[in-house]
């Protein structure tokens, strides 16, 4: 689950993507085979397809109305039933949430019209889908968080109001009872069993992205207070207390990047990434190891199996995919002209036979689906 990317005031590379968004509005499966016996029955499909073979088409979404949609994050439970989120703006600040059928995309109806940055999506089924974000006010440093769950009937609101926390920006759960969503003013909201808690991880973090495993959650976030000891943190839980575990200067992170601090993944237990300005990492111990290094910005992972990844973002030539097969990283030639030069990649879903990403050039959102 991944998750994106642009942070007010900043001229790095990542453009657009804005799960990583710190204020405002900002500048821009495992492989198995299936065996039939009978003498009529017919060729089955295969249950992996390898992403370099795919065939790519692309889809524009916009909110009827709406100049300007932008949407960061996208999930789903099938490749009949996914979901994508952000915001739109028409003469205000929207929150957009968009759904495919297996036929089209369409705008969701939410329970309220006052929804803003729509951070997050994820889920663990069709009928438990959760979305991460806040609520509008007429001061937009006044954000409160809102978090959305549907049932397979209806679009709920959840978060108790007593929560106290700003803008959400991150949700990842380890199952359908722990579901932990961050914000930008550093806590952590967590449903656990059925009940709410909250708690501060660091004050003044605005908290990008979690994974974890049975025994340990991560984290990573930036402060962005506009000084020159802005910093990427990723901190760690082991049972009810957070610690950074490492730290990077933002300056200094294109030449001496510890970690990738724009999204966590972890294909498998035990097996963690982290992804960022100049690659990708993997977590070894406590300490993080690049094992990919591209001249991009990569802000999304996601993947079917710890052998059959994806990672998305942007470069200098354009919107930019590469894939892990389990033995070498290469990149996947998009067809040229499927969206323009200026559109960045924020995030990828995927099964063993397709994958969906989203992305964004600051005005138009584009959907593109391999299979």
């Amino acid at each position: 689950m991944g998750g994106i990317k642009v942070n007010e005031g900043s001229d790095r590379i990542v453009r657009h993507c804005t799960s990583k968004v710190t204020l405002a509005i900002w500048g821009v499966v495992a492989v198995c085979m299936s065996f039939q016996f009978g003498c009529k029955s017919g060729p089955t499909e295969p249950e992996f397809k390898n992403p370099r073979e795919y065939t790519w088409d692309a889809t524009v979404l916009s909110a009827e109305g709406n100049a300007q949609t932008q949407l960061f994050s996208i999930w789903g439970s099938n490749p009949q039933d996914v979901y994508a989120s952000g915001f739109c703006m028409a003469g205000g600040q929207k929150g957009a949430l968009f759904h495919y059928d297996g036929k089209g995309w369409a705008a969701v109806k939410l329970p309220s019209a006052d929804y803003n940055w729509l951070m997050r999506v994820t889920g663990f089924a069709s009928n438990d889908v959760w979305v991460a974000g806040a609520r509008l006010f007429s001061n937009p440093l006044l954000d409160s968080a809102a978090i959305l769950h549907f049932n397979g009937a209806v679009w709920n609101q959840l978060l108790p109001s007593s929560m106290g926390a700003r803008r959400l920006q991150s949700a990842w759960g380890s199952s359908r009872e722990n579901v932990l969503m961050g914000s930008v003013d550093g806590k952590v909201i967590q449903f656990d069993r059925g009940s709410w808690r909250v708690e501060t991880m660091y004050p003044g973090l605005s908290i990008n992205d979690f994974e974890g495993d049975a025994t340990r959650t991560f984290a990573i976030g930036n402060t962005w207070k506009g000084t020159r000891n802005d910093s990427d943190v990723f901190l760690m839980r082991t049972q009810s207390t957070w610690e950074i575990v490492s730290a990077q200067i933002i300056s200094q992170q294109l030449s001496q990047p510890l970690f990738g601090s724009n999204a966590l993944y972890s294909p498998a237990p035990g097996i963690h990434y982290s992804c960022g300005y100049v690659g990708v990492f993997q977590l070894v111990g406590d300490r993080w190891v690049k094992v990919f290094s591209p001249i991009a910005s990569l802000n999304g992972m996601g993947g079917s199996s710890s052998t059959n990844m994806l990672v998305v973002g942007w470069r200098d030539s354009g919107p930019t995919v590469y894939q892990w097969d389990g033995t070498v990283w290469d990149e996947i030639k998009l067809p040229v002209g499927l969206v323009p030069s200026d559109v960045s990649l924020c995030d990828v879903w995927m099964t063993g036979k397709e994958a969906f990403i989203v992305g964004n050039n600051g005005s138009t959102t584009y959907v593109l689906h391999g299979r």
